[in-house]
């Protein structure tokens, strides 16, 4: 079979497979009632690509929320008009961006948009749609999830708290809760599960159990860390009376490294009660979004302590550790705990995810890695991230079954695992 047919049958057979989305952060698009519309300026720029604006030297002033308040009050002047004559010239800079690239999926494929670029002659016309199809909120949202073909979409919306009751009630729609807020020892995050008082650390741990309980019986599937943003993502042992004296002493008063004492104890302590209670744990490692931060933070070996001390916990480790993806890869193919996360990583740039993809392919079992996760706020983001991750998947399956590498069938069982089938079994979708 020609390689081109060859992809082109691989790319047709993973739109009949099983589909997980482990993760996005989707709320809005799944609201009764959304909490703004949209037009083309603001689909531009509330996504990564504004990191990129920002990095070609666009004020990050432009993107304040209240520059975007004239599409979430009825009654207010249109303002789009403005915001893309402030938007057009740093939009010039970011069109071999992929963050830029992948959006036109979208564009494409949801709005009919049939020009080259998106400039001058092209993005009113286009704005409207976009606008008019927002003010169909949930039922424009899903129709877009239909056609993704998700069987499961793991949420991140709810921060360390219950899951989140505003989004519609839909079986395919699951959720995750960070439990951040406790790690970094935020009042909140307690008051959150409990309105006792919490005086000592022991009642601390206590409330971190009610919340694992709570969170347990509410439905949700797994919890979430993204402090990768914050400090590095190394968790050393710190013994109790350590911590109890930290505590004691109170958050607010300690030095940065006591305060990262507490959160290295907290943080094993979350570890033993995703074991107890049998919860996956995703963890962000790699490329952080926007701009300013360390990436050297964020390296997911800094986890190796963690996971080994806990074979019990099933580390979900995000976006193939990028640039870190080859460490990544060995951690899941030392420790039978840890999978690889793919998400976010394909239009983080394409040719990465293809030669991690690659590589994974070659180095880890089939049932380590997770394929796919959009990782954004917008539903048409991550349908275009879809897209262009199955047209990326599809590609070097193609290119290893025409190498010999492994036959047709081999692939296509593979790509039912990475797409949808591992995180079922891990999950217990």
């Amino acid at each position: 079979m020609h390689g081109s047919e060859l992809q082109k049958e691989i790319r047709q057979a993973l739109d009949e497979m099983r589909l997980v989305d482990h993760h996005d952060h989707l709320t809005n698009p799944f609201l009764a009632k959304p909490d703004t519309e949209m037009d083309l300026p603001y689909f531009l720029t509330h996504t990564y690509l504004q990191g990129d604006l920002v990095a070609s030297g666009m004020p990050e002033a432009l993107f304040d929320a209240k520059n975007f308040e004239y599409l979430s009050k009825p009654d207010a002047k249109d303002e789009s008009e403005q915001r893309w004559k402030e938007l057009k010239p740093y939009l010039e800079n970011v069109r071999s961006s992929a963050y830029y690239r992948y959006l036109l999926i979208a564009l494409r494929d949801l709005y009919g948009f049939e020009a080259d670029e998106v400039d001058e002659g092209s993005w009113q016309e286009l704005s409207g749609k976009i606008r008019e199809r927002s003010r169909e909120s949930l039922a424009w949202s899903m129709k877009v999830l239909e056609r993704m073909n998700v069987y499961r979409m793991i949420l991140d919306i709810s921060g360390t708290g219950l899951p989140s009751k505003r989004i519609v009630k839909d079986d395919r729609l699951v959720q995750v809760v960070r439990m951040d807020g406790f790690i970094n020892g935020e009042p909140q995050a307690v008051k959150n599960f409990t309105d006792e008082p919490v005086r000592s650390l022991d009642w601390y741990l206590e409330a971190l159990d009610r919340a694992f309980e709570a969170v347990v019986k509410a439905g949700a599937v797994g919890v979430k860390s993204g402090l990768a943003y914050e400090r590095i993502i190394s968790y050393e042992p710190v013994p109790k009376p350590d911590a109890e004296r930290i505590y004691a002493r109170g958050l607010s008063s300690t030095s940065p490294e006591e305060r990262k004492a507490f959160q290295d104890f907290i943080m094993h302590e979350v570890c033993e009660r995703c074991a107890r209670h049998r919860l996956p744990f995703q963890v962000h490692t790699g490329i952080q979004a926007g701009n300013y931060n360390t990436i050297t933070n964020a390296n997911p070996t800094h986890l190796t302590n963690l996971v080994r001390k806990f074979p019990d916990v099933r580390f979900d480790l995000f976006h193939g550790g990028y640039p870190y993806m080859q460490e990544l890869a060995l951690m899941a193919k030392y420790f039978p705990n840890v999978y690889l996360d793919g998400c976010w990583l394909a239009h983080i740039t394409p040719a990465g995810y293809k030669r991690g993809l690659d590589e994974w392919i070659e180095l880890l079992p089939g049932n380590k890695i997770f394929a796919w996760g959009g990782d954004h706020g917008i539903l048409e983001h991550s349908y275009a991230s879809l897209m262009l991750a199955k047209d990326l998947i599809a590609e070097v399956l193609a290119a290893k079954v025409a190498s010999g590498y492994f036959p047709l069938k081999t692939a296509l069982t593979l790509a039912e695992k990475i797409l949808g089938g591992n995180a079922i079994r891990v999950y217990g979708f």
